[in-house]
């Protein structure tokens, strides 16, 4: 687990780091495959102490996920719409 969390420090850029602490966060939704839920929603600067930057960072990144659909704020949640989405693009950015 540390070995993950310093091979992502050394290879992915902050956007990338906040996508694979989400996905470390969340469960699977079981009626819906291919989604996962984090509950309670993490607070933006908990994220962003996690993954080594600042807190607007974290809040700039979120806003583009909901933009681009990959997750939707409910109550007392946040809901990773796409997981496999988000892994592809996670390991893209460890290949470049």
């Amino acid at each position: 687990m540390l070995a993950n969390r310093v091979n992502e420090f050394t290879t992915l850029d902050a956007r990338h780091r906040i996508y694979a602490e989400l996905l470390r966060l969340s469960r699977p939704e079981t009626e819906r495959p291919g989604r996962a839920v984090v509950s309670p929603p993490p607070v933006h600067s908990e994220i962003a102490a996690r993954v080594s930057i600042r807190r607007e960072a974290v809040t700039r990144e979120f806003k583009s996920l909901e933009l681009a659909g990959l997750i939707e704020r409910r109550r007392g949640a946040l809901v990773l719409t796409d997981t496999n989405r988000l892994r592809q693009l996670i390991e893209q950015a460890s290949e470049s």
